[in-house]
């Protein structure tokens, strides 16, 4: 891995978090429901338009005076309460959804829970279970998205990015976030990944229609423990992302399997070569990696539609006799249209 000179995204990150750090005290195991108001001002600075290695593309300075109630955290449990969406602003619009998404779960002992934490932006996620049936690579995904994926009915796109969005049109936008996966069981499948959806237009412009045969699933990968992504290594690319601050000429491994056996869909994805991450911050342009994804699909994408951008882990149990324990958080969930990662 290339390792290239520190870039001030987590400066950036630092100061987008001042409008609402006052008054703040995070507490993972307190799930009370008091409600605070307070007032904060703050003066965000926002360094790059274009993160970039070598230069500054523009400078933004946004004051902000805002007054802010401190919202109660949401806790999700399957299956009585599985998702739901937030606003984490307040502007009637939702951020983000969270969802427990036990896709492929058809019983099971224990607890699966996702509590979301509209003030630190992020979500926990803590499973702890056994005979989990069936035994399979991929039991769920536990995760926060932006946009929505086919089967669903609206969209979260309180950040502002347009989805959906033609992928000959797609502008840039960067996603931003803290993660650390804190425990797991080590004989369990499991991954850190995003996953996306670039569909055909009949399918983005009708929403809750599943996708099928002409239609693309991409994933990002940082980490994987006893997993591998479905169908066969094709190659290999490298593609830009922050880390903890500093810009990495990241390489990966491209995966595809040209049809996924529970959908008919194409499957993309990108897994790191030789490298990993599993605590620390995080930003990259997903564009990116749809533009290197239309590089390897077997065929044309250029006229379909990204849907989403979802970011979670991926857990199963065929290693691990049916048993799973992990928990994870993901704060300072950011998303910013018009940025974009270069390597010059």
């Amino acid at each position: 891995m290339n390792l290239r000179r520190t870039v001030h995204l987590s400066t950036l990150v630092a100061m987008l978090l001042v409008v609402f750090v006052i008054g703040y005290l995070y507490t993972s195991s307190n799930l009370g429901t008091t409600i605070t108001t307070y007032t904060a001002f703050s003066t965000v600075t926002i360094t790059k338009t274009e993160i970039n290695i070598s230069t500054v593309a523009q400078t933004i300075t946004v004051t902000a005076v805002e007054t802010m109630t401190l919202k109660p955290r949401v806790i999700l449990e399957y299956p009585s309460n599985p998702q739901s969406s937030a606003d984490f602003n307040d502007d009637g619009a939702p951020e983000v959804f969270a969802e427990i998404n036990p896709w492929n779960v058809k019983s099971y002992k224990g607890v699966q829970r996702v509590v979301i934490d509209p003030l630190s932006r992020g979500i926990e996620v803590y499973i702890d279970v056994k005979d989990v049936n069936p035994l399979t690579w991929t039991n769920g995904y536990p995760e926060i998205m932006i946009g929505r994926k086919p089967w669903g009915k609206s969209y979260a796109n309180g950040y502002g990015v347009p989805f959906p969005m033609r992928v000959r049109d797609a502008k840039p936008f960067i996603v931003s976030f803290y993660i650390c996966l804190e425990r797991y069981s080590p004989d369990m499948n499991l991954n850190i990944a995003a996953d996306a959806w670039i569909v055909r237009e009949p399918i983005a412009k009708s929403p809750g229609t599943p996708p099928g045969s002409g239609d693309l699933e991409v994933m990002v990968w940082l980490f994987s423990n006893n997993l591998n992504p479905a169908g066969n290594k094709v190659g290999e690319t490298r593609i830009p992302i922050v880390l903890n601050g500093t810009v990495v000429d990241a390489e990966w491994e491209v995966w595809r399997m040209d049809s996924v056996t529970w959908g008919g869909w194409q499957y993309i994805a990108f897994k790191p070569k030789n490298w990993k991450h599993v605590c620390g911050y995080v930003a990259y342009n997903p564009v990116d990696f749809v533009k290197e994804a239309a590089k390897y699909a077997t065929f044309d994408v250029s006229d379909h539609y990204l849907l989403s951008w979802e970011i979670g882990t991926e857990w199963g149990t065929i290693s691990s006799g049916g048993g799973a324990s992990l928990l994870w958080r993901l704060r300072d969930f950011v998303v910013i249209p018009g940025a974009s990662i270069s390597r010059s």
